[in-house]
């Protein structure tokens, strides 16, 4: 009876080949959990993107409204590297594909510019490259909508209606918490 207890007392712990199923199974979750958890970071980069660009469009709006004046919001570039402008004064007169937020007159004041570097997954396309939003009743003139997609698929568009509201819809693969584009 002693001898049994003895031998119970000395076979605590994981045998070789135990250890090595059990760092076999981890390395399979693990593997299958990698290239998810990418995807997810790349989702949450474009999202953090379109919703920032929802608020600078909203912005806009909201400052043609207390600038009592015009306010434009023009996309420059496709794809990688792309960047938008917005400003007050002549319309096409601002841009900011060199790099740089520039104006070609004086009477042209930038509020805000953003870039998406090529390092970003995510890429910006519009069908309108200037859209003016009008101070008097927050209207929009040219409606569009901008486009932000990843590389693998998925995308947010950014729908301006001539309201100058902005509603957003995904494109490609579906993405939680947003309807469907029509």
């Amino acid at each position: 009876m002693n001898r049994t207890a003895n031998t119970r007392r000395n076979s605590r712990g994981f045998t070789l080949v135990e250890l090595c199923a059990g760092v076999g199974i981890c390395a399979a979750l693990v593997s299958q959990a990698v290239p998810t958890m990418g995807k997810m970071q790349q989702e949450q980069k474009l999202r953090a993107s379109a919703e920032t660009l929802a608020s600078d469009l909203r912005f806009a709006r909201s400052e043609a409204a207390r600038l009592s004046d015009s306010v434009y919001f023009r996309v420059s570039g496709k794809g990688a590297n792309a960047c938008y402008v917005l400003y007050i004064g002549v319309r096409n007169d601002c841009d900011c594909a060199g790099g740089q937020a520039i104006c070609k007159t004086s009477n042209s004041a930038v509020i805000k510019t953003e870039w998406l570097p090529n390092s970003q997954p995510v890429r910006l396309h519009s069908n309108a490259e200037t859209l003016e939003f009008q101070h008097r009743q927050g209207l929009v003139t040219q409606t569009g909508s901008i486009d932000l997609t990843l590389d693998s698929g998925p995308g947010i568009r950014q729908v301006i209606a001539i309201t100058g509201r902005v509603r957003s819809c995904y494109t490609g693969a579906k993405l939680g918490g947003l309807s469907k584009c029509a």
